[in-house]
């Protein structure tokens, strides 16, 4: 399933930490604190306690949001999408009409 991870994090350590553990799941970065990956539920529920121990000030904020395919693919991208990041997840969205709307491919 496709997951989204978006972050408020004060602290430049406890962000950098859960930036690694998001990219030790296999997710990629696609805003500065927000990253994007196609991982099981098991694997989302172990980031989501990896996240847990290390988020611990008072405003930090960590979402680990699950997106279906077919929700994903109603997604509207506004502005400019870093093509370096697009390239390294691995899934290709198609919109209804058959044409490619969005490449991430590994």
């Amino acid at each position: 399933m496709i997951y989204w991870v978006i972050y408020d994090i004060s602290a430049n350590g406890t962000r950098s930490r859960v930036a690694s553990a998001c990219k030790n799941y296999g997710f990629k970065r696609i805003q500065k604190s927000a990253f994007l990956g196609n991982i099981t539920k098991n694997k989302a529920d172990m980031l989501a306690i990896q996240c847990r121990d290390m988020v611990k000030e008072e405003g930090d904020c960590v979402f680990i949001i699950p997106a279906c395919e077919q929700c994903f693919r109603g997604k509207e991208i506004i502005g400019e999408l870093d093509e370096m990041a697009g390239r390294k997840l691995d899934y290709l969205i198609v919109g209804e009409d058959g044409r490619q709307t969005a490449s991430y491919g590994g």
